[in-house]
């Protein structure tokens, strides 16, 4: 893979391996050479390390790919911050997948952990697998989450996902956890499946679009049944940006009709759940 920056696991961390910022091909690539990416300073829990420790490097010069070959759940911060190029993950991934990212593209053949795409603000996150707790969500003590790109994730997501995001889209092939686009100042929640509890509550303009079950927060008035040409476009994108990757975005869905209901009226009241009827 002459293309690519690659990495083969050497040996397994005991404990979580803190790699971000060690995973942007940016920042890899700049570094010109496989021992000096070897050299990169790492954190096994609260110890220093380098790369080299834990993996195989090859390639270089100025690639803008890096793949990782094999399981990485124990790798959190991969392609945190990236602004360009491809990451792209054989196996699954740890936390904080792609956290900060403003560009490029990662890739997760499998799952990842906790706080994935964490105040992103542009580029695109597929996940082929499922995702943990506060998916493109504001960090800890932060007012803004997600601010921009693209978050897919074939499978389920767990509590929170698109937190307080301001802008961007997160799509939930699965069911998705308690909180969904809860207190979102704006962008786009959508979810496949099912939508735990609490899910749009404090949303400012935010849409949240489910195509399964969700109880509407009491925060929230019904307005209207009717087909949104918003969502419409958005699901033709997907189905052909990220078909391989999402099921179940047919016509029925794209020219379906929704109920909306309008909210939530304990904030600006201009944010917007969209409820999927099966009706054509």
């Amino acid at each position: 893979m002459p293309d690519a920056i690659v990495l083969t696991p050497r040996a397994t961390p005991e404990l979580s391996l803190d790699v971000a910022g060690a995973f942007a091909p940016d920042r890899l690539a700049a570094l010109g050479g496989e021992t000096a990416m070897a050299k990169v300073r790492v954190w096994h829990g609260r110890q220093p390390a380098e790369l080299g420790d834990f993996f195989h490097v090859r390639g270089g010069g100025a690639a803008g790919r890096v793949v990782i070959e094999g399981d990485a759940s124990r790798l959190d911060g991969i392609g945190a911050g990236m602004e360009r190029g491809e990451v792209v993950v054989e196996g699954s991934a740890g936390r904080h997948v792609g956290a900060g990212m403003r560009g490029g593209t990662i890739t997760v053949r499998g799952s990842v952990g906790d706080d994935a795409g964490e105040a992103m603000a542009g580029g695109a996150l597929v996940v082929h697998g499922s995702a943990g707790a506060r998916l493109g969500a504001a960090p800890p003590g932060a007012s803004r989450g997600m601010a921009g790109g693209e978050i897919v994730v074939a499978g389920p997501a767990g509590a929170r996902a698109g937190h307080a995001m301001r802008r961007g889209l997160v799509v939930i092939g699965g069911d998705a956890g308690p909180e969904a686009g809860s207190a979102a100042i704006a962008g786009t929640v959508l979810v496949l499946g099912a939508a735990g509890a609490g899910s749009g509550r404090g949303s400012k303009r935010g849409t949240l679009a489910v195509m399964g079950e969700c109880e509407v927060p009491a925060g929230f008035r019904y307005a209207c049944a009717y087909r949104p040409p918003h969502l419409a476009l958005a699901l033709v994108h997907l189905r052909r940006r990220y078909g391989g990757v999402l099921r179940g975005i047919d016509e029925h869905r794209i020219g379906g009709v929704y109920r909306r209901f309008c909210g939530d009226m304990s904030e600006l009241g201009k944010g917007e759940i969209l409820l999927w009827t099966n009706t054509a």
